[in-house]
Parts: C-alpha cells; structure tokens; sequence
C-alpha cells in the first residue's frame, strides 16, 4: 500500500534514472533521488504542502536542473518505436537553418539522451515552459498577440512541409520569463520551483512573453511534389471530422487548422465576451469539409488583417471572461483602467510583441 504522498509506480521509472541523468548534467528534484526522506516526515506538514510530496502531472515528463549553468529544463521520454520521427522533427527546428527564424515557434531542443536501460528509449531536454492558460489575459491586445505567435509557428511548419497533428491546448505553452518572477513549481503554478517564494506575475504586455508549440509525437513530415496525403494521426482534439473517414487516409495540414481553430474558439472565444471579431475567421477553419476550409497561409493573412482593422481602444480593452462573478468584475475593470493610463502614458504598446527569442 503506497503511503500519502509516496511516489506513483510511474515516478520509479525517474527514480531508476536518476543518478544517470545527474551523471549526464541533469538533476532531478530531491523526491526522485536514492537518498529521498519526506521532508513531510519532520516539518509535520501534509505532504500536499511541500516541496517533495506532489506527484507529477504527466509522468511523461519531468523537470531538471541542468548542472552546466543551473536552468530549469524539461525532459520528455518518448518510445522511438512509438514516435520514429519525432526527434528527427525537433532536431530540424532546433537546427541552425531555422532556429534563428522569428516565425519558428517550435519548442526548442537542448539535448538526446538515450536510456541505459531501455534501447527503445530516449529522452529529449527542452526549455522549461508553462501552459498559456495559467495565467489569464489582461487586454485584447494579449490574446491577438498569443493567437498571433500560434498561427505564424503553425504557418511555419507547413511551410516546411511538417504537419504537427496534434495542436491542442496542453500542446501549446509560453516561456515564463519575463513574464513571471520566479520559475513556478511544475504541480504548483503559484510557489516557486524550489517551494519558497510565491511566483508574482505582471501583465503580458508589459512584459511580452514568447509561445511555442511542443510535442511531436505524431507530427508528419513531407517531401517537396510528395502527395500530402498519410494515415491519420488521431490528435487529443477527437472532433475532427477527417477521423470519421473509413478510408484511415487524411492530408494532415487541414487538420492541424481545423485544430488550431478549434482550439482558440473552445478555450478562449466561447469563455470571453472580448473576442467576437474572431468568430468568422475560427468557423472558417473549423469547417466540416477540409477543402472549404482556408490554409494557414491563408487564415495568418486574414487573421493580419483582421487586428490591423481593430482600433487602438479595442487591442487596449479589457480582456472580459464570461465567468467572472460581478465584484471582481468591478475591481478589475477599475484596475485595468488605471493600468491603461500608465501603458498608455509611457507609451507601451498594445499589442505586446516580445523579442526574436528569449
């Protein structure tokens, strides 16, 4: 029987890596190491409340401090017989020819490392990132430059002929500088990662954060004049109509519009009351035919002149969620114009475009 707050048999595989990993210039967490005593156990606090006694959200992936220079990272085992390619994908993105690239919003890869274990598996260490939606949207102006930096690294990739297949909310994620004072936790958003300080926040346009999209696990690539047409790949978004076809055969590069749409009109249209100028362009994309529906070239050029039709006040509103009880509402739209003063007194833009890379 697994004691409160003991590790799950998934975090043994950790466990078990552990001290290769450290010998490879990655350290896990205190929980996963040989030596681990609770600190529960003699704080006389509930594990829930400390640093070491959370399980992981996805045992897929865990976070490391990388010895060289003390970053949090990211790293992801994956099965190659499962996902043959998807270092291969990853590799192209991080290579010199695109990396440099202001419109590749592809998670980066810091490093492959192969299981001493397990010849069928790898790990790959990428940049620690959180989910876009942790932190709320406080302007309009924040929510065109998020779907912005989406639809240019989608447009990206299918100019490269790569068809990610999987575009969804949890594969979607921003660097938490600058935006956040501390890196947060990996099962606790608001504690720092080593559980000491509170994690503070500013706004996203004043500081500007990078998106990346993550996970290529059942991504497609193509030759250029090879027909784009590939057994579907059946992505975490099961709406789409392509996987209703008996055939099993699909173009992939419709479905990734079809996800990303989706995507944006679940997630943040339909709980927003701030973004109905969206509304057209997303049911474009998420049409049931895939040849009614527009290219990403297509819908990036619409979705350009779309925010350039918007007036300056609009990209400044607030960005409203249709949930918000009417107290907080007040409150937040009193701070909100008092912050408006300020962005607009020291001349920050509305759209909060963040540098090249971070």
């Amino acid at each position: 029987m697994r004691t409160p707050g003991g590790l799950l048999p998934a975090e043994f595989f950790w466990r078990e890596h552990q001290i290769w990993l450290a010998d490879s210039g990655y350290m896990l967490p205190p929980r996963y190491r040989e030596d681990w005593e609770p600190s529960w156990l003699t704080s006389k606090k509930y594990h829930w409340y400390c640093e070491d006694g959370r399980n992981i959200a996805r045992p897929v992936t865990m976070s490391a401090t990388r010895l060289s220079d003390g970053q949090i990272v990211s790293i992801k085992k994956y099965r190659k017989s499962d996902h043959p390619i998807e270092d291969q994908i990853i590799r192209f993105f991080s290579g010199e020819a695109v990396a440099s690239d202001p419109r590749n919003h592809s998670v980066p890869l810091y490093d492959v490392l192969q299981s001493p274990r397990d010849e069928d598996i790898a790990f790959l260490v990428m940049p620690y990132l959180v989910p876009i939606q942790e932190y709320k949207f406080s302007t309009v102006g924040e929510a065109v430059e998020c779907f912005h930096q989406l639809i240019e690294g989608l447009r990206f990739m299918h100019v490269q002929l790569v068809a990610h297949c999987d575009i969804q909310l949890a594969n979607v994620m921003m660097h938490p500088f600058p935006l956040l004072s501390d890196i947060p936790h990996p099962t606790h958003p608001r504690r720092s990662y080593d559980f000491r300080r509170k994690v503070k926040h500013s706004t996203r346009t004043e500081r500007p954060t990078r998106y990346y999209i993550i996970d290529f696990g059942l991504s497609r690539s193509f030759s250029p004049g090879q027909r784009l047409i590939a057994p579907t790949n059946i992505g975490g978004d099961r709406t789409v109509p392509e996987y209703l076809d008996p055939s099993g055969l699909s173009n992939p590069f419709p479905i990734d519009v079809y996800h990303l749409g989706n995507m944006i009109k679940t997630h943040f249209v339909r709980k927003s009351s701030s973004l109905s100028f969206m509304k057209p362009l997303l049911d474009d994309m998420t049409r049931t035919n895939p040849e009614e529906r527009p290219t990403i070239v297509e819908a990036a050029e619409r979705f350009d002149k779309l925010c350039a039709s918007l007036s300056h006040w609009t990209l400044r509103s607030r960005f409203v969620y249709r949930n918000e009880f009417f107290v907080a509402r007040v409150y937040r739209a009193c701070r909100h114009v008092v912050r408006t003063i300020g962005y607009v007194a020291h001349e920050i833009p509305a759209i909060p475009t963040p540098p090249p890379t971070v």
